[in-house]
């Protein structure tokens, strides 16, 4: 058995147990990894975030970017992530030209819930003042030919070395991005592996700002981006928002009307001004 096919075996085997040993165990045997990663270089016009109301809050209009921003009520982040870790927040985002896949990703009906009628959302939007740096968790074969910037990606990352071991680092690489893929509401997947696969690029790759992955909730065709909150301090910087209600009209179908939209932002004092 190679040394990829026998890690790839006991990560799996941690990722099915629920020993609170699991998790870390995970970590740490990636974190004894050499595992190639591709990166890519970008500077988008705007980032977009949204945030669901609940019934709590659904009439309030947020005041700050804060509010808006990555989450910093860690007592609250009870569970893993796509890519963060219980107790710790990061910036999940679109770009201006996936907005419609952040819809995807955030509107529950796209999650399983078949019941919703309306949700009401609030959308921020930040300038990006600095190149970022993302690693691109490049796409499992199964996905192949719904992305063609991510495909070009991983044809020329296949093409990078030709030796025995690269091609056997690439079937680890090749499990680790299929875990990206999986939907948490029809895979068995808790998050484990993908979540310490984000924190080995955190960790092990400073020069990263953070990752960008194929989008599941659109069948793979929009694309994710999480930001380490270091680098949104640093290098985005809040200019609006939008609050908006979307209105299921059939099956999966939903029409947007606007409710209300920012006039102004005071950098100084972080306030909203609707």
């Amino acid at each position: 058995m190679s040394v990829s096919k026998e890690i790839i075996e006991k990560l799996s085997k941690l990722k099915a147990s629920n020993s609170i040993s699991s998790y870390p165990h995970i970590k740490n045997i990636l974190k004894n990894q050499r595992i190639p990663i591709a990166f890519t270089e970008l500077k988008p016009f705007k980032l977009i975030r949204y945030r669901s109301h609940n019934d709590d809050n659904r009439d309030k209009l947020f005041g700050s970017s804060k509010e808006l921003s990555y989450r910093t009520d860690i007592l609250n982040i009870n569970e893993l992530g796509r890519a963060n870790e219980s107790g710790q927040g990061l910036f999940y985002c679109n770009d201006n030209e996936n907005q419609n896949t952040g819809i995807t990703e955030i509107v529950s009906i796209f999650r399983g819930n078949e019941n919703s009628e309306e949700e009401v959302l609030t959308i921020g939007a930040w300038d990006v003042n600095e190149n970022l740096t993302l690693a691109m968790i490049l796409p499992s074969e199964q996905i192949i030919g719904n992305n063609k910037d991510f495909d070009m990606m991983k044809a020329d990352f296949n093409r990078f070395e030709e030796s025995p071991e690269f091609e056997d680092l690439k079937i680890l690489n090749e499990f680790l991005a299929n875990e990206f893929t999986l939907d948490i509401e029809k895979h068995n997947s808790n998050y484990k592996i993908s979540c310490a696969f984000s924190m080995y690029i955190k960790e092990q790759i400073p020069e990263v700002d953070g990752i960008m992955y194929a989008s599941v909730k659109s069948e793979y065709k929009g694309v994710n981006i999480v930001l380490w909150p270091e680098v949104v301090d640093k290098k985005l910087e809040f200019v609006a928002a939008r609050k908006t209600v979307f209105k299921k009209t059939k099956h999966k179908t939903f029409v947007e009307e606007l409710i209300n939209e920012s006039v102004s932002y005071n950098r100084e004092k972080d306030e909203i001004n609707w």
